[in-house]
């Protein structure tokens, strides 16, 4: 494997020159990049394969043949998000990509032999695109409708008319419309009806969106609840109170976006992510419902409304918060933890652990492509994010800035963020004797988690006979150290005991293990790209009286748009419509591949069989009517 260094503040301040933004001093875990030879080929490996995947969509995108009608033109859904030439256009974000990539990677490798070889590899990818760009297909349209006919037409900033036109972001390919299909009506009531609207909003948060991590909500005491009676001010009532005496109030805060502007895009549009904040309440069947929220301008405090479900804008104030998750989902939940703190412990680990090092085979093999793809996502921030506010990379810096001051290491393993809830008020004897039965998203979290730790802790124990062993080992106690220092992860515990040891290379490898998930077909679809289950945007700044009633037009004004809605499907496409480059489980079977010195370590390949055979049986399980077992990656890959 390449051996990796952490970007320094002066290659950061780089990016920001190059791209044009203001970098913030970064406090977070270290950014790695590769160094060397290898290094060089892996983030040239990385834009091929991303310029691929492009590619590889042509067939979803295709499936987008639902005809839609606005402002009185008639098209595809296609035609619609990506106009006629939908290749050119990709081209044309494909092309920045490399423009920044290129030009950051001759700093960071600038001797004669490396920029050569970039030169010719990113000469090579230019003239790909140029190929694709020159021949575009354009798809003949029926005789019978408007057709939006010319390249120049830009339809970006239209919104959508109706509620249930947000299924123009189903393709038809691998019937992802039809199995959506039947939840429209359901999905539609969320943005009309304010009662259907409020029953939805937690069955929905509490079974979907795996990927963004959104185990948020917290059950609330009087030690925690300060924040949420300061910014609810005259709003927050007596009522409260007594649902608080009595352990029956609970709170998501999504206050994290502080000080961050909206972006304002070249079509007189804008994307725009409030801060927030919803109170609910639990019954005596264990319903979870939402009583009042809070929505405010990030940039101005005293610019903020509360709402109850009696104000005539309480739909808007659900969607607002659902915004403000998917985008703390994206970014914090996703990005930050599973990307940026596992990219940190990669780095160190290996350059500081040696092959022979069981902890090493344990890692390494899973550890290829994140280092390489999060450096590229940092130089190519507007090629390869999704729509949300968080629209340069100095944003994202300062988003993750703020959030790693309060989180550690571990404070983002599934049995910390759930802390403040009791399994009992989740569970539901009448359903199953399962725990969590009625938090179904906590049960696959702690499905993996379970299969993770059983597989790390029988490598640990096939390779320390006790805590000596671990305690002796200075190999382990350097990646520890390195990671605490050059890796600026925070809460690590010292290399003294075989439990120490388990949990970290637990929480590293669920991270990784975690993250592939969101690769099966029913974890992506249909849910998020109905866009208003999780809108990664408002489209307006204003945030509404809640006493002035707000019209169905009205509030589709603040949806996603035609614009948005084009760049969210791809980025949702690429992970649902790609195949892993190595899958978890292997094509051959559990047993091909194994990591271990078999002649040293028989047990450790043993328990990473059993490891791949649970994961075969967990997608069994969760997706019976389509078994993806080669769709979870073994890496961190996108």
């Amino acid at each position: 494997m390449s051996k990796y260094s952490a970007l320094t503040q002066l290659e950061l301040d780089a990016i920001g020159f190059l791209e044009g933004f203001q970098v913030p001093s970064w406090n977070g875990p270290a950014l790695p990049r590769p160094q060397g030879d290898d290094g060089l080929e892996e983030v040239i490996d990385t834009v091929g394969t991303l310029i691929a995947r492009n590619q590889n969509l042509i067939q979803a995108k295709d499936g987008l043949s639902i005809e839609y009608t606005l402002r009185g033109i008639t098209a595809t859904a296609e035609r619609f998000l990506y106009g006629s030439e939908d290749q050119v256009e990709g081209a044309a974000l494909l092309r920045a990509l490399l423009t920044y990539v290129e030009a950051f990677l001759s700093r960071l490798f600038p001797d004669r032999a490396h920029r050569d070889r970039i030169a010719s590899a990113f000469s090579e990818f230019r003239g790909t695109l140029e190929l694709r760009a020159a021949r575009p297909f354009v798809k003949p349209h029926r005789s019978d409708s408007s057709p939006a006919s010319s390249r120049a037409d830009d339809y970006s900033a239209f919104t959508l008319e109706t509620p249930d036109q947000f299924t123009i972001g189903w393709t038809t390919f691998q019937d992802l419309f039809r199995h959506g299909y039947p939840h429209v009506d359901d999905y539609v009531q969320a943005l009309t009806d304010p009662e259907a609207a409020t029953r939805q909003f937690w069955p929905m948060i509490r079974s979907t969106a795996l990927p963004f991590d959104l185990f948020v909500l917290r059950k609330l005491t009087a030690a925690t609840v300060a924040d949420y009676r300061t910014n609810f001010g005259t709003g927050w009532l007596a009522e409260y109170d007594d649902l608080l005496g009595a352990a029956n109030l609970y709170g998501i805060d999504m206050t994290v976006f502080s000080g961050l502007a909206p972006e304002s895009l070249s079509d007189n549009t804008v994307r725009f992510t409030p801060n927030s904040m919803v109170l609910l309440t639990m019954d005596g069947k264990k319903n979870l419902t939402p009583i009042a929220v809070y929505v405010a301008d990030p940039q101005d405090v005293n610019n903020a409304q509360t709402y109850t479900p009696a104000s005539p804008a309480w739909i808007y104030a659900l969607i607002a918060v659902k915004t403000s998750m998917t985008v703390y989902g994206i970014w914090l939940g996703h990005v930050y933890t599973q990307h940026l703190v596992t990219a940190a412990m990669i780095m160190t680990g290996v350059n500081t652990l040696p092959p022979t090092n069981i902890i090493y085979q344990l890692l390494a093999p899973q550890s290829n492509y994140i280092v390489a793809f999060d450096l590229v996502l940092l130089l190519a921030w507007s090629s390869l994010s999704p729509p949300t506010s968080i629209s340069d990379t100095g944003k994202f810096l300062s988003l993750c800035n703020a959030f790693s001051a309060r989180h550690d290491f571990f404070s983002t393993d599934p049995a910390n963020l759930l802390a403040t809830l009791s399994p009992d008020d989740f569970s539901d004897p009448a359903i199953n004797n399962e725990a969590w039965n009625l938090y179904p998203n906590v049960q696959v979290a702690q499905k993996i988690w379970a299969m993770v730790a059983s597989y790390v802790s029988a490598v640990v124990d096939a390779g320390y006979a006790n805590d000596g062993a671990v305690t002796a080992d200075k190999d382990l106690a350097s990646w520890i150290g390195s990671a605490s220092t050059i890796g600026n992860v925070a809460g690590l515990p010292k290399m003294n005991s075989k439990a120490a040891l388990k949990a970290v290379v637990t929480s590293v490898l669920y991270r990784i293990t975690y993250h592939g998930a969101g690769r099966l077909r029913n974890v992506g679809a249909p849910v998020p790209p109905f866009a208003p289950n999780y809108p990664p945007c408002l489209q307006s700044t204003t945030i509404p009286d809640p006493s002035t009633p707000l019209s169905t037009a009205d509030l589709m004004k603040y949806l996603p748009n035609i614009g948005t809605l084009g760049s969210l499907i791809t980025f949702y496409y690429i992970f649902a419509y790609n195949a892993p480059n190595v899958p978890l489980v292997p094509y051959k079977g559990p047993e091909d591949e194994l990591f271990f010195d078999q002649s040293k370590y028989p047990a450790a390949n043993q328990a990473l069989i059993d490891f791949r055979t649970d994961i075969l049986g967990f997608i069994s399980s969760f997706q019976p009517d389509w078994v993806q077992t080669g769709q979870w990656p073994r890496n961190i890959e996108l």
